[in-house]
């Protein structure tokens, strides 16, 4: 006699980047039955990361993943979590990014719904080549103390010298060394790909869909 299959249930995960302020996390929607493997692939999505590092989720008291039991097989279900409790997640050895895991609610499964699925978080996360959080901190407070003014004052520069320079004159008769022109507009473009407040939840969740089938999220 065949056993009845028991549909799986959704979690509602928030989950938060320890030691970065302020605060980035993301609020998950994820199946029951997902492995520790499959959450590892969509924590990485959904933090932007790469899966370039050792990983491991630690969850009362054991390890499981790159230092631990294997994940590939380790239900989100067989572990039988009541809301409000919380796991953590460690990726980058050498970077140390700590996860804190809490499960916010236990929710109906909807057939008709792709998960995983991002329903909320706020702020990018730290890039791959990040060193570990002291080092983002410093990469924020030296945005935030010296946007590139002189590289902005050197193109505004050049830009009013083309404007005033005869049509057929051609721009290194006009400017002279390129070199200047070339780091200032290099050290805007580097300005302007480290945005920490722009991270996209549409972005995060076309990720994830890309590598999910209907009802089955299976990054």
């Amino acid at each position: 006699m065949e056993q009845s299959l028991v549909p799986p249930s959704a979690y509602q995960l928030r989950v938060v980047l320890r030691g970065i302020s302020p605060l980035i996390w993301r609020r998950l929607l994820v199946r029951s039955d997902t492995t520790l493997v499959q959450l590892h692939h969509i924590l990485q999505i959904a933090f932007g990361w790469s899966d370039e590092h050792l990983h491991h989720f630690h969850i009362y008291g054991k390890d499981y993943g790159s230092s631990g039991a294997d994940t590939r097989h380790a239900l989100l279900a067989e572990f039988r979590f009541h809301r409000g409790e919380r796991f953590r997640y460690i990726y980058d050895y050498i970077a140390y990014w700590v996860c804190d895991l809490r499960l916010e609610a236990i929710l109906p499964f909807d057939p008709q719904r792709f998960y995983p699925v991002c329903i909320g978080g706020n702020h990018a996360s730290p890039p791959e080549d990040c060193p570990g959080p002291r080092a983002y901190l410093e990469r924020l407070e030296q945005r935030r103390s010296n946007p590139p003014i002189e590289a902005m004052l050197v193109l505004a520069d050049a830009v009013q010298v083309l404007l005033d320079t005869e049509p057929d004159t051609s721009v290194r008769e006009a400017i002279g060394d390129l070199d200047p022109i070339r780091e200032a507009a290099d050290c805007l473009e580097t300005y302007q790909q480290f945005q920490p407040d722009r991270w996209s939840r549409g972005h995060t969740n076309a990720q994830l869909r890309a590598r999910a089938r209907p009802g089955g999220g299976k990054p």
